[in-house]
């Protein structure tokens, strides 16, 4: 051991190797930095790393060949042993390092960017036959989400400015091209939780985060930012801002160009010119939007408060932002939104829905005149038309709307047009949404209604596995799962699937009317077993709309006719009527003839009609107590795309 040792210190073997592992150690934070600036992939860094590692090995046997006392030739053997450590280091490259890995980070993060990356190819064509909307691809480096800014205030009501600032922020960095940007309904839902950087990043997926704070004592704010790398919470950037609170808004702008810079994301005037017009100019206005927003989800999903009156309350909010700001287009969006309810609810006076008709038209057009985004603004006038009395042009208007590329989230008008088709359009669609706002929950409804409505029952199945993944919760029975797989002739598990539920609410109701029919359960039996179904709990107030769709499964046209009508002749009756198609999954679930306003309103419009039956139905009741298992929907008979 001692003569080893001398020969170590003859050599100066330690010496070598110290000097390279402090030559390797500054090597890697430079290639960090310089990486980091010019955006190289993370694979250039790991290959260079791995091939430092191979060189230390290499320089050992060089050290012990070529110390100062040392040969100052090299041998055969030197050179063999030499080539032997660099084949070997080769093979560990080439195996470890030869192809980028696959991470399963997040079944969501799936598609390409939808902020410039190409449309998705159509997922299906036909029912039973339907691949997976998505397919999980790596983190994309130029990726952010921004979390809402916590409010460090003393008055918790600063919370409403805090989270203003955080979704501006959003917006500016959204209209940065080539720049992947998750939506707000998403990132906000960290608000509050202790959870780490690395999971935030897998669940949203992103490979940045953009945190900080706010503080505001009067007029004036301090707001600090940062941005930091998810996969490891790494800070890349850090800036504090002392402003008064009429000039924070302009931090905005300077956060996003900082940002931007960081991510190695060039901007040109274009791109700031659409940053700064896709900002709020007024501090109060996006204040009393924020207090909106908040009335807004509350009225959609908290118990104990009416839909409507909920939505009414937001309104108020929503008129003060626009008072303020006449071009707040995610205002008006929103705002939208109580009159389309009003439209679909029972018990309303002519006189009412009229009014929500002519609400509903003037704040969907004012949402479009003054949206930045050419696909927002699309979407939102092709669903003013459906609520219109004039439908010319409406299928090209639907088309353009459904094809313009971008991740803007549709409100109603996606169910309301798959009565018509277009369901690999609408889904294309979903799917992208979904890569911005991987935790948008509307935004997989949508999904699922409409494969429903079109005939994809695969398509609804691999969506709500989506759902179940996303919530992390596993999977939960529901409707729109009975009626998907009885769909594909698995009668037996929708009827557990119904069975394992609470029975409650009109989707529940339609479900087993759509299962009893499949099965030739006795109209008159089935709908007395039905009375015990506690119809009233829906949010939805639509009652009017499963009558008639109650009435068409049951076999009885007379009365289908009779409430098809009814509805016909209420304002924005087109659109009622596209809903009973879309519920019932039956073909044309009234006469044409029985409906003259609908019909005059499809001969001016270019859509199609007949809709198919999704369901094949039997034609007689079972006899002696068997069951009938309908065979499923063919392409034939489902393909509208």
């Amino acid at each position: 051991m001692t003569e080893f040792i001398a020969r170590l210190k003859e050599r100066k073997l330690v010496q070598w190797a110290l000097a390279y592992v402090a030559f390797a150690f500054a090597l890697i934070q430079v290639l960090d930095v310089v990486a980091q600036r010019f955006g190289w992939p993370d694979q250039v860094e790991k290959l260079l790393i791995l091939a430092l590692a191979v060189g230390f090995f290499v320089v050992l046997v060089l050290a012990w060949y070529h110390g100062d006392q040392g040969r100052q030739r090299a041998s055969g053997t030197e050179l063999l042993l030499v080539a032997l450590v660099l084949a070997v280091g080769g093979g560990f490259l080439w195996k470890f390092a030869g192809a980028p890995p696959s991470r399963d980070v997040t079944a969501l993060s799936a598609t390409p960017a939808a902020q410039g990356a190409p449309e998705l190819a159509p997922t299906a064509t036909a029912a039973g036959n339907s691949v997976p909307a998505s397919t999980v691809t790596a983190i994309p480096a130029k990726s952010i989400a921004v979390l809402p800014l916590e409010n460090l205030s003393d008055d918790k009501d600063n919370v409403f400015f805090s989270d203003g600032l955080s979704e501006e922020i959003l917006n500016s960095l959204a209209r940065i091209d080539g720049l992947r940007v998750i939506g707000r309904t998403s990132s906000f839902q960290f608000k509050g939780k202790d959870v780490d950087s690395r999971t935030i990043g897998a669940r949203l997926g992103v490979a940045n985060l953009l945190e900080g704070s706010v503080r505001r004592e009067g007029e004036r704010a301090r707001v600090t930012a940062q941005l930091i790398r998810a996969a490891d919470g790494t800070q890349l950037w850090s800036q504090t801002y002392d402003r008064t609170v009429k000039d924070s808004l302009a931090v905005q702008l300077d956060i996003a160009e900082q940002v931007a810079g960081v991510l190695n994301v060039v901007l040109d005037d274009k791109q700031r010119a659409r940053m700064r017009a896709a900002g709020v100019k007024n501090v109060d206005a996006f204040i009393a939007y924020q207090k909106g927003w908040k009335l807004y989800i509350e009225a959609h999903f908290k118990t104990g408060i009416e839909l409507i009156d909920g939505l009414r309350q937001a309104n108020v909010e929503f008129d003060k932002a626009i008072a303020l700001d006449p071009n707040f287009s995610f205002a008006y969006f929103a705002e939208a939104d109580l009159y389309e309810h009003t439209l679909m609810a029972d018990g309303r006076s002519h006189a009412e829905l009229l009014d929500a008709q002519r609400a509903a038209l003037h704040t969907l057009e004012r949402a479009a005149d003054t949206s930045p985004d050419p696909q927002q603004r699309d979407l939102a006038l092709a669903e003013r038309q459906l609520l219109s009395d004039d439908w010319h042009g409406l299928a090209d208007r639907i088309e353009t709307a459904l094809k313009q590329p971008g991740c803007s989230a549709p409100n109603w008008m996606p169910v309301f047009a798959s009565a018509f088709g277009y369901g690999d359009l609408i889904e294309n669609l979903g799917a992208r949404v979904n890569v911005c706002d991987p935790l948008n929950g509307i935004n997989y409804h949508t999904r699922v209604e409409v494969a429903l409505a079109t005939g994809h029952p695969q398509r609804v199945l691999d969506v709500l596995a989506l759902v179940a993944k996303a919530s992390g919760s596993g999977p939960m029975p529901t409707a729109s799962e009975a009626i998907a797989l009885t769909m594909l002739g698995r009668i037996g598990e929708a009827q557990t699937t119904l069975a394992s539920m609470e029975p409650r609410g009109d989707a529940y109701y339609i479900a087993q009317l759509i299962v009893g029919r499949a099965t030739g359960e006795d109209p008159v039996k089935l709908l007395a077993s039905l009375q015990r179904v506690d119809r009233k709990s829906s949010k939805l107030q639509t009652g009017d709309i499963t009558d008639a769709v109650e009435a068409s499964l049951s076999g009885d046209r007379a009365e289908a006719n009779r409430r098809a009508a009814a509805l016909d002749a209420r304002p924005a009756g087109g659109l009622l009527l596209a809903l009973v198609v879309t519920e019932c999954q039956c073909g044309a679930p009234f006469d044409l003839d029985a409906t003259p306003y609908f019909k005059a309103l499809l001969a001016e419009s270019g859509l199609r009609w007949p809709p198919p039956q999704t369901i094949k139905y039997p034609v007689r009741a079972p006899e002696n107590g068997a069951t009938l298992t309908p065979a499923p929907a063919t392409a034939k008979d489902t393909a509208r795309d």
